[in-house]
């Protein structure tokens, strides 16, 4: 229990720095602080807003991904794979909007913004994955 609540802290970090990446290269992709604090003095409020987006996409990738990847599992093989990065594109505009609902201020403005960032995000989540599979418990011996 304790390492699976490690592990998701892990790949939420990852991914919020990822988060960051597609943000730094995408102009059609910001990330807006509420205008209150959310914690005392609002002095972390960035990162607090940058964990919770990631901790969305997490979560929308350990629940809602492989039920898209299995219905469009047919698609998938027409497109040689391409049809993946159509889903994780989806799965980006699903957590700008439960961002909003939440009033973490993620917007993206366009599907292709949505596409190109989560290719962003998959090529800096990859390459930190040796980091993750340390941190995360699961070095290779």
């Amino acid at each position: 229990m304790l390492s699976s609540l490690w592990h998701f802290l892990v790949r939420t970090a990852v991914t919020a720095a990822a988060l960051w990446v597609a943000i730094r290269f995408l102009s059609g992709i910001t990330l807006t602080v509420p205008s209150t604090p959310l914690v005392g003095t609002g002095d972390y409020d960035r990162l607090l807003v940058f964990l919770g987006v990631a901790a969305i996409i997490v979560l929308l990738n350990s629940t809602v991904k492989p039920v898209l990847r299995a219905l469009g599992l047919p698609l998938t093989i027409l497109t040689l794979g391409l049809f993946a990065l159509v889903i994780n594109a989806f799965i980006f505009l699903v957590a700008e909007w439960i961002s909003n609902a939440l009033g973490l201020g993620l917007s993206i403005a366009t599907f292709g913004d949505a596409f190109f960032g989560a290719i962003i995000m998959a090529v800096v989540s990859w390459i930190l994955g040796p980091i993750t599979g340390v941190l995360g418990g699961k070095a290779q011996r």
